[in-house]
């Protein structure tokens, strides 16, 4: 579940740290305790219509977005992200869309090392703990971090190989007592869409025949994960989404979105235009 800190106590947390925060794409991530951590900017964009905090465990890639802001425009906001897994280094970026349609993406971001850093920056060789003369071991699934497991070293050592040859699954270390699991998705046979698809002249189509019927929602995303920008409701039957608002050639993933309820999630590929 996701906490948020209060409305008042983010503005009266924001007041305090205007002078001395940057405006976006610059922005601030605080440890304030509990499992907490608190991310927040300024922004100087009135035009601003869209923002999103996003959030990688494992690296500077895999950004998932865990926070949209109801008002994008507003001068100084801040978001609290609940019931972090203590001592694993997480990685946030903001993500933001100016009317006219640009959008940008901040430089990824974790704990500063003055306030209570990760202790995750390296690989360690001794990932145990000691509690009642035994050893154990904290286990996180990268997708639901809030879901841990604790297991002795020897039924570790089991788990470990039993992952190794039984699934395509990875893990790695995240602290000096816990790792980390990375479930395997299988790449799907492709099958184009019918409803978003490229055309000859190097622009996305989007049909939705029954877009009077239902409401429609398209996240788009980078190959690698990344979300790249929402349309939050589609109103019109069929539309065309010119080249330039992908920012490079290649695949591109999106997710169908039907009255709220997934749809469909598909990909396309943009050829490079000469």
């Amino acid at each position: 579940m996701k906490l948020f800190t209060p409305l008042f106590l983010i503005g009266l947390w924001c007041c305090t740290a205007a002078n001395a925060q940057d405006t976006l794409p610059k922005f601030s991530v605080t440890d304030i305790g509990r499992d907490k951590i608190l991310v927040s900017w300024t922004n100087p964009f009135a035009n601003c219509v869209q923002l999103a905090v996003q959030r990688s465990f494992d690296s500077t890639k895999y950004f998932k977005t865990i926070y949209s802001a109801a008002s994008p425009e507003l001068p100084q906001n801040g978001f609290t992200d609940a019931k972090m897994p203590a001592g694993v280094k997480v990685y946030y970026r903001i993500f933001y869309v100016l009317e006219g349609g640009a959008y940008f993406f901040s430089a990824s971001k974790t704990i500063s090392p003055n306030n209570k850093p990760s202790t995750a920056t390296e690989p360690v060789n001794d990932i145990s703990k000691v509690k009642d003369n035994k050893r154990y071991i904290k286990i996180y699934n990268r997708d639901k971090p809030s879901d841990v497991i604790e297991l002795e070293i020897s039924q570790y050592k089991k788990y470990k190989d039993s992952i190794a040859t039984k699934t395509k699954d990875t893990i790695f270390n995240v602290s000096e007592n816990a790792i980390m699991v990375r479930p395997y998705i299988p790449k799907p046979t492709w099958k184009p869409s019918v409803y978003i698809f490229t055309n000859a002249k190097g622009s996305v189509d989007m049909h939705f025949p029954q877009v009077k019927l239902h409401k429609y929602k398209v996240v788009f995303y980078e190959e690698d994960g990344t979300e790249l920008y929402t349309i939050k409701q589609v109103k019109e039957a069929d539309l065309t989404i010119d080249y330039g608002n992908f920012p490079h050639a290649g695949w591109y993933h999106f997710e169908i979105y039907e009255d709220e309820k997934l749809k469909e999630k598909n990909k396309f590929q943009l050829q490079k235009l000469f």
